[in-house]
């Protein structure tokens, strides 16, 4: 079985969603061959820095590519259409296709085959349109190209047929918008095999952070401060009750209780182990609603209790049924006895249930099972 996997080259979670991903279907020998067409900008050339852990036995070939405009889409259509005629025997291949708009590109790229069109998966991870509407400052204007462009793409979904989802809600979200006639399964955010729970490097982390055995210190890890993330009002909320805050981030907040680090992607799995509390308290909307946050995946596998609103319904599910965190209205609801209610909680078990949830060999066998109905291969 051989993959063609299509994306976006500015994925903010590159290394840990797409690179795992791949290197764990050549590493477990999951499929015959696998080709990377992985999106540059137009301005710019291909630079092999963006693929440096990526296995050497993946191939790469690139594609130009523009801002998703309405008006401009034909010049990255284009760009696409010309890399996947350099693969020979192209339907032999199973396309997966990260990003909706992107899937839409490639099916019209590949519109006047049949057998390759049908062989598209197009992996949709959120909901694009609504982002805009809810966190942006996009123009009326703008919003409205992007209305119209949302209903091409999904004509293009309805005949690609075979959609990923990341959520039930965003399962749900997509048969509300194009209908229920195709075909929908959920994969959701994938933890890498280094996230789990260590006792050893909990103590090993937390003493590199002076943090004492009888603090409390809450985690927060984003690849920014996005506006439906909520950071610097969560952050700013805890340090006021003189909670000492764990800060994953690029960006620097300066309070005597926050401790800022940037780890490698290796690295990080240490720093959830250090933490007692992870915090996730997004804003809510339809956004925040249908997502997968890959963070939390990563939290729970390392057993990391999560403090959370109900703004994310996988999160808020996950923990319901799981008991391995804590559902607040109001950030004044975390105090110490909740705190030490978490502390007490089975690391273990709680590590062990979330790699059997969102551990990527689960993931890349639910992906596989994708691509073989895809082929038709029983």
């Amino acid at each position: 079985m051989k993959l063609i996997y299509i994306a976006y080259g500015n994925v903010s979670v590159f290394d840990s969603q797409v690179i795992a991903l791949l290197n764990f279907f050549v590493e477990s020998n999951k499929l015959d061959e696998i080709i990377l067409i992985l999106g540059i900008d137009y301005k710019t050339q291909p630079s092999k820095e963006k693929i440096k852990n990526l296995d050497k036995r993946i191939k790469v070939k690139f594609y130009k590519q523009y801002p998703q405009y309405l008006l401009i889409e034909n010049l990255t259509i284009n760009s696409i259409y010309k890399t996947l005629k350099e693969i020979e025997s192209l339907d032999e291949y199973v396309i997966h296709v990260r990003n909706e708009v992107m899937a839409h590109y490639v099916y019209k790229a590949l519109k006047s085959s049949i057998n390759n069109s049908s062989r598209i998966i197009a992996d949709v991870r959120g909901a694009g349109l609504e982002q805009l509407i809810e966190f942006s400052n996009k123009s009326k204007v703008t919003i409205n190209l992007k209305r119209i462009q949302r209903k091409q793409v999904n004509k293009s979904l309805i005949k690609i047929n075979h959609i990923s989802v990341v959520s039930e809600s965003l399962k749900n979200y997509v048969y509300q918008k194009i209908g229920n006639d195709i075909e929908v399964r959920v994969n959701s955010c994938l933890s890498n095999n280094n996230f789990k729970f260590d006792e050893i490097e909990r103590r090993k982390t937390r003493e590199k952070l002076n943090v004492n055995d009888d603090e409390s210190l809450l985690l927060l890890s984003t690849g920014g401060d996005n506006a439906w993330q909520n950071t610097i009002e969560t952050i700013t909320s805890l340090t006021d009750k003189n909670y000492k805050i764990l800060n994953l981030s690029r960006t620097e907040i300066h309070h005597k209780n926050v401790i800022t680090k940037f780890v490698p992607y290796n690295e990080m799995f240490k720093y959830l182990c250090a933490a007692d509390a992870a915090i996730i308290f997004r804003k809510k909307g339809v956004t925040n609603q249908v997502a997968s946050p890959v963070k939390f995946s990563e939290y729970v596998c390392c057993g990391l209790p999560v403090i959370t609103n109900d703004s994310v319904d996988l999160i808020t599910h996950y923990i319901t049924t799981n008991k391995c965190g804590s559902i607040v209205i109001s950030l004044d609801f975390i105090n110490e006895s909740l705190l030490n209610e978490l502390k007490s909680l089975d690391r273990k078990t709680i590590s062990i249930t979330g790699q059997k949830y969102f551990g990527i060999a689960t993931i890349a066998n639910q992906y596989v099972d994708f691509y073989r109905s895809v082929l038709n291969i029983q």
